[in-house]
């Protein structure tokens, strides 16, 4: 890396200064190599040590840099699916001329791939992203401080005996993709419910049957509201549950019912998209509608 940005190299004379890279955290070390040189380097961010969450910030800010990245890995995606030599692993022999064979197969899809298009919700997504990017999560606040992870009386798992969900609005599909901000954690939402159905049956869902002090902690929302709690199983620590929080407000219709939501995982807090976990909102307001998956 070093030697790819010293003063002189042939590489230098395609970017200019402020230039910004979007990288993956295997790039870390290169961090300051890339300031140095007067490049703007974007990475998603890492957990500080201690810490046990990414801020709501720092969760925003990391979802921009994955929305900006997708294109570099379906790039290699297509390198990968297209040529059988850079599928394959590379041993010392061949170690040399791996990368005349990647300038080879990019001049190939160069010359011949089929280009990228932005997506039909592209405009949309940036204006959700404006809009939302500075959004604080007031909601996982309250969570925290009141510790409502470990309460059980003030909370009802939803049944059809019960009708305690009084309200939850359908969705387009098209609302969903605006709320998520892509389709990647839509279909993950549909791997984690196939896995909850099958290992344990379905979802375990509740609705809070107390007060919670919306003008306390600034929770957004002008109307009635309620407050529904999902426990999702980690699908890569077995001994891992994430709790799911989404305050719905009543008698609003599409996704601006959903005014607040947080989840216990990495990201939980970010306000712009979701993470995966919080397929609750894929389940009751989409897919527990369809007949067919």
């Amino acid at each position: 890396m070093i030697s790819l940005f010293q003063d002189g190299s042939p590489l230098r004379s395609y970017f200019i200064e402020d230039d910004v890279f979007i990288l993956d955290r295997g790039f870390r070390d290169s961090i300051n190599l890339l300031e140095e040189c007067g490049y703007r380097p974007c990475m998603p961010d890492s957990l500080l040590e201690g810490e046990h969450q990414l801020t709501t910030e720092q969760a925003n800010q990391s979802r921009c840099v994955t929305l900006c990245r997708w294109v570099v890995e379906a790039v290699n995606g297509h390198l990968k699916r297209d040529f059988k030599l850079l599928r394959q692993d590379y041993f010392h022999r061949a170690l040399p001329h791996m990368m005349q064979n990647f300038q080879i197969a990019a001049a190939l899809l160069n010359r011949f791939g089929v280009r990228f298009q932005d997506s039909v919700y592209a405009n949309e997504i940036l204006e959700v992203i404006r809009e939302r990017r500075n959004l604080t999560n007031n909601l996982a606040n309250m969570v925290q401080q009141t510790n409502m992870n470990r309460r059980t009386t003030q909370f009802q798992s939803i049944t059809a005996d019960r009708n305690n969900l009084l309200y939850f609005p359908r969705l387009d599909y098209s609302e969903l993709i605006l709320f998520a901000l892509g389709t990647y954690q839509i279909r993950q939402a549909r791997s984690y419910y196939g896995e909850h159905i099958r290992f344990q049956g379905g979802y375990r869902i509740e609705v809070s049957s107390g007060e919670h002090d919306s003008a306390g902690y600034n929770l957004r929302g002008n109307g009635v509201t309620t407050l529904i709690r999902g426990r999702i199983k980690s699908r890569h620590i077995s001994r891992k549950q994430y709790y799911v929080y989404i305050l719905i407000e009543n008698d609003v219709p599409g996704r601006t019912a959903i005014v607040e939501y947080c989840c216990s995982c990495l990201v939980g807090r970010r306000t712009l998209g979701c993470c995966a976990h919080v397929t609750l909102i894929w389940y009751l307001r989409w897919a527990r509608h369809k007949k067919k998956l």
